[in-house]
């Protein structure tokens, strides 16, 4: 069935051995509802090249946001009722690597000559990553690719940095690691980078989408993690006090060892970060979790030092 274009229309971070690992976050957008194109969670969207988009699978898209100008859609095969195919003029599989759900870029339809007085592409959409902080070593991310078609060619990708607590709104916001422009098989394939470049700093993962008149772009089973001596985690964590434990309104945060507190992320047992406080290195603060639901939560804090994390109680 052709592509259609209707005009006008966290896991928490463990300590598993003497090196531990954290895991800063992890997201296989199964959470989000279906068919959002923002504001699914702490991610950002970005469209920049602010085209309608190509459908597929269906004679009758049905789904919201269906060929609406959009970066990325939180896309759920079973109930957009899409048929995978693998033979014929149209070869493509909608299926995600785990779960029900992925993120996906359909293919941009740019004003131009083609057919209906439209042209194909580019695609400029960015999937940018909830904020995280890093750690001292070992730092990756990693994150599940594939095309959805072969019939319209493979689909074209980079990936980014973006470094720092704003928001970032156009390319140049983004240093990118890839080299060059990265293919996304029909199978879904791992893509791995170290960000030990950007150790201790607080960073957001883009994935750009610069296809070219192709089909979708599916990303799923997205993580970044560090590794640090758990030692060294410990000990910084043991310098740290965080009080009253549990708490109905105010959580403190204080040193006597001039660490300097930069940011604090709650974390809930579903891996989602429920609360994101900034502080300018101070050595206590104050964090109102009186906005919260009562239940065990992980604060992770980020410092000058590193970061470190404490379990909470919301009563």
């Amino acid at each position: 069935m052709k592509k259609l274009l209707l005009i006008g229309s966290f896991l928490f971070g463990s300590i598993i051995s003497a090196n531990a690992q954290t895991v800063l976050l992890e997201d296989s957008f199964e959470t989000y509802q279906d068919f959002a194109i923002s504001g699914f969670g702490n991610w950002i969207t970005i469209d920049l090249d602010q085209s309608e988009t190509y459908t597929g699978g269906t004679d009758t898209p049905l789904w919201a946001n269906a060929n609406a100008p959009q970066a990325f859609i939180i896309f759920n095969p079973l109930t957009a009722v899409v048929s995978n195919s693998s033979s014929g003029d149209e070869v493509r599989n909608f299926d995600p690597r785990t779960g029900f759900k992925y993120a996906a870029s359909w293919a941009a339809v740019m004003p131009g000559d083609g057919e209906n007085g439209s042209g194909d592409g580019p695609n400029n959409d960015w999937l940018v990553s909830p904020q995280v902080t890093l750690g001292a070593s070992q730092n990756e991310v990693s994150f599940w690719v594939k095309s959805m078609s072969p019939t319209y060619g493979l689909e074209e990708f980079q990936v980014g940095v973006y470094t720092g607590t704003g928001t970032p709104s156009t390319s140049a916001d983004f240093t990118v690691i890839s080299t060059g422009t990265l293919t996304a098989p029909t199978t879904w394939s791992q893509i791995t980078y170290a960000l030990d470049a950007y150790q201790g700093q607080n960073i957001r993962i883009g994935i750009h989408c610069v296809s070219v008149n192709h089909y979708m772009f599916m990303v799923d089973d997205f993580r970044i993690t560090t590794q640090t001596a758990a030692g060294l985690k410990d000990q910084l964590a043991s310098q740290v006090s965080v009080y009253p434990n549990p708490a109905t309104t105010i959580v403190t945060i204080s040193n006597n060892n001039n660490i300097l507190v930069d940011g604090v992320q709650i974390i809930d047992v579903n891996g989602r970060t429920v609360k994101s406080v900034t502080f300018d290195g101070v050595t206590s603060a104050e964090v109102n979790v009186s906005d919260i639901a009562a239940g065990i939560y992980m604060m992770t804090i980020s410092s000058d030092k590193g970061t470190m994390t404490k379990k909470i109680i919301k009563k």
